[in-house]
């Protein structure tokens, strides 16, 4: 059964936006961060973009030529003065992982097998990525590496029932990550677990798939806040949980499959949106911006 479009599915959202991507080439934004200046960071299948903390000017940016050859689930990190920025081309089955400084020079580059999911980094310096698993995959994994010598990624964490996705610190002992069934598709169970860091033992699962309060539908991002975590998935729905995985409250929504990723910033949720929209011509396009929205319970309004 569809669901119902919102009042809000065809407004291009100009007067909302902190930063509106599409005019700067940052097409397709999955992830971003903010640096110790202030201004925003965006990897997109466009590249990867530096904007002013006011969202209107691009400080820096690379480009790439041909953003439809990229693969999804781009990442971007910010940790101790360098960003981390990880791509991989559609075809290529082959991530690259690159290490700048806040200048946007390269001061590290490697390669990973697969294709980049997810990946966070621990404020000890410690790196987890999960990969898109190829067709047929029997065996998956949460990989572990180190920033000081980001090369070689050990096999941290492993399953033969279920894919991990999503992930998220809650602290430098605890890892969340998203898993669902395989084969994935609309009918895929799915929880949210949490992982000691030091053992890999899967300590707890919260959590299941649904588009009730407190079930979850494919979770795009999931964030640290205050002393829980924020998941944000299709529906659009940011809900919060606490560091046990207990339901808490609905923190703000969207519409639907809009929001690709977001980071927390004060009380608010700086979300990367790709949506179809209508301009003042009448004309329905394909529009990326990024909008905040507070985590107080709002909603999107016409």
């Amino acid at each position: 059964m569809t669901e119902a479009p919102s009042n809000t599915s065809n407004h291009q959202r100009v007067n909302e936006m902190l930063s509106h991507l599409t005019p700067k080439g940052a097409l397709i934004p999955y992830n971003l961060t903010f640096d110790e200046s202030g201004a925003l960071w965006v990897a997109s299948k466009g590249g990867l973009y530096k904007i002013s903390s006011d969202g209107k000017n691009v400080l820096f940016e690379s480009k790439n030529a041909f953003h439809k050859k990229m693969a999804p689930y781009c990442q971007v990190l910010n940790y101790q003065d360098k960003i981390i920025w990880v791509q991989c081309e559609d075809k290529a089955d082959l991530t690259e992982f690159r290490v700048l400084d806040l200048d946007g020079n390269v001061k590290h580059e490697s390669f990973i097998d697969g294709k980049i999911q997810s990946l966070v980094i621990a404020s000890s310096g410690d790196l987890y990525l999960t990969k898109q698993p190829p067709k047929g995959s029997e065996d998956f994994f949460i990989y572990k590496t180190h920033i000081d010598a980001p090369i070689g990624w050990d096999e941290f964490v492993e399953a033969d029932d279920k894919a991990f996705q999503s992930l998220c610190l809650l602290d430098d002992r605890h890892l969340i990550a998203a898993v669902t069934s395989v084969p994935t598709n609309i009918y895929s169970r799915q929880s949210l677990v949490i992982i000691d860091t030091e053992s890999g033992n899967i300590l707890t699962t919260f959590s299941v798939q649904g588009k009730e309060e407190g079930q979850i539908y494919f979770p795009r991002s999931i964030q640290r806040y205050q002393d829980g975590i924020l998941v944000l998935d299709k529906t659009g729905r940011i809900q919060k949980f606490d560091r046990e995985g207990k339901y808490l409250e609905l923190a703000a929504r969207i519409d639907s499959y809009v929001g690709n990723g977001f980071v927390v910033r004060d009380d608010e949720a700086v979300i990367a949106c790709s949506g179809i929209v209508l301009g003042t011509d009448g004309e329905s396009f394909c529009d990326d911006w990024i909008e905040p929205i507070k985590l107080d319970g709002s909603v999107w309004t016409a």
